[in-house]
């Protein structure tokens, strides 16, 4: 992202804050200031050669853009068009827990409206009138993906206008400065944007809370009181990683029909933790952030890195 938009999007904020922004980028070869280093501003597969370390290059995908990084050191080993934005889909949620598990009470209660049944998509059967713990909700939209949870949370911390202004707000102050936040769910909305680079940065952020990593590791969890017939229901991730690579610690998935497939991946094995991120890919999610997974255990610690998660 070049940092006058930054400016002009951010008239207000405290100049110290706008020189911590300047610190943390570089130029690219155009000359435009890049958040996370100057090379993130190229276009197409970005890595640096391997020859000679036994480290093939990156994996070729259909996908829009990618981000491989260390998660503990922000390091990106490898990208492609990461500050490129995309549709977010429901990895969007992310930035909604980000945003939202600070403010609300995990035992507080929630009654259901009429708007959670009447949101599209995947939903976890919130009913108007009845009572919900907030910790149920929160499982139901990191799990199960439920939209339906995701209009409920909202709801919980003022409405979706406002929620949308905090989202914007938190993704603003870790630099997040390709997101565009429009809903707290991620379903296509006119102007909702994020890119690799910040779905990356704002996973780091929410991976830092105890809360948040529990959520996202769980594999199963029973939903209660779902639907019209009031039952238990039993929701499964649906990051499919968590059941069949090992040291997968979530974090969540994502489809819309603009969108396509999104994903954001967190893996720890060997005493390196990586994220992965990627956006705008038509199918094989599961296969390519396998693959995507694999090169970055080869390549960390052998390739220099190209950039930095800020």
């Amino acid at each position: 992202m070049r940092l006058s938009n930054f400016k002009k999007r951010n008239l207000f904020l405290p100049s110290a804050f706008i020189a911590l922004a300047l610190m943390a980028t570089s130029l690219s070869a155009s000359g435009d200031e890049v958040i996370g280093g100057g090379r993130l501003g190229e276009s197409g597969v970005i890595f640096n050669d391997t020859k000679g370390d036994g480290i093939a290059a990156p994996p070729d995908t259909n996908a829009s853009s990618f981000i491989i990084a260390d998660l503990d050191t922000g390091e990106i080993l490898a990208a492609k068009n990461p500050h490129k934005k995309l549709p977010p889909a429901s990895t969007l949620k992310t930035l909604t827990a980000l945003t939202l598990l600070p403010r609300l009470d995990m035992n507080k209660t929630y009654v259901g409206t009429k708007k959670e049944p009447g949101t599209i998509g995947n939903k976890v059967g919130i009913y108007p009138g009845r009572k919900y713990k907030i910790k149920d909700i929160w499982y139901g939209l990191m799990l199960h993906s439920g939209n339906d949870a995701a209009v409920a949370l909202a709801n919980a911390s003022g409405g979706i206008k406002k929620t949308a202004a905090l989202m914007q707000e938190k993704a603003d102050s870790i630099q997040a400065f390709d997101t565009t936040p429009k809903s707290p769910h991620g379903l296509d909305t006119p102007g909702q944007f994020s890119s690799a680079y910040d779905l990356a940065l704002i996973t780091r952020a929410a991976m830092e809370r105890s809360d948040f990593r529990k959520i996202v590791h769980t594999k199963r969890y029973t939903f209660p009181k779902s639907g019209p017939k009031n039952v238990n229901r039993k929701i499964h991730n649906l990051n499919k990683l968590l059941f069949n690579y090992p040291g997968t610690l979530g974090v969540k998935t994502g489809w819309t029909t603009k969108g396509q497939n999104t994903y954001i991946g967190v893996v720890k094995r060997d005493g390196h933790t990586i994220i992965i991120t990627f956006m705008h890919l038509g199918y094989g999610r599961d296969a390519l952030a396998k693959q995507l997974f694999n090169w970055g255990f080869k390549a960390i610690g052998v390739v220099e890195p190209i950039g930095k998660l800020v």
